[in-house]
């Protein structure tokens, strides 16, 4: 099931998408949530094409009820993602560590000037497969409604830091 997502970010598209790949602003974010979650960059390079590749091991600190954890283990997740530095879009998939024949996230996210550059639309397009008998199409409500709260708290976050640091 495909979802979309849309947020005003309070800056131009390049800064946004530096505040995007900034690996301190997003340990910030995640302390902000309450510390739920980690991640550590195991790869970051630029091709000769002009493709940023990132893989990004994810983890949760929450504590999951035992049904949840034999479906999913902890999950944890590796984001394995490119950056068209051109076309200025990042495309991943999240591979799960637990039922990865199970369980898949692809998004995609784009970024569009508005108000004459001054600020941009994030545009992220999601698509999770579940494919348990039963029980997919409720998980997939679960982690699409999960994923929007996330969208959403990253958007808030990183326009309150703009705000609080942009020079004056």
């Amino acid at each position: 099931m495909a979802y979309t997502v849309r947020h005003t970010i309070d800056t131009d598209v390049d800064t946004a998408w530096n505040l995007f790949f900034d690996d301190g602003l997003a340990r910030e974010m995640l302390k902000s949530l309450g510390d739920v979650a980690g991640f550590n960059v195991v790869e970051d390079r630029l091709d000769e094409d002009g493709i940023k590749h990132r893989r990004v091991e994810c983890w949760s600190n929450v504590e999951l009820p035992s049904i949840a954890k034999k479906l999913i283990g902890d999950g944890s997740y590796t984001e394995i993602g490119a950056f068209d530095t051109r076309l200025k879009r990042y495309k991943a998939q999240c591979v799960p560590k637990q039922n990865a024949d199970k369980f898949g996230t692809t998004f995609e996210v784009t970024l569009h000037p508005i108000d004459g550059g001054k600020r941009c639309e994030r545009q992220i397009v999601v698509e999770n497969k579940v494919t348990i008998f039963g029980i997919g199409g409720m998980v997939t409500t679960m982690l699409e409604r999960v994923q929007r709260d996330s969208h959403e708290h990253s958007a808030k976050f990183l326009n309150e830091w703009l705000k609080s640091n942009s020079p004056t």
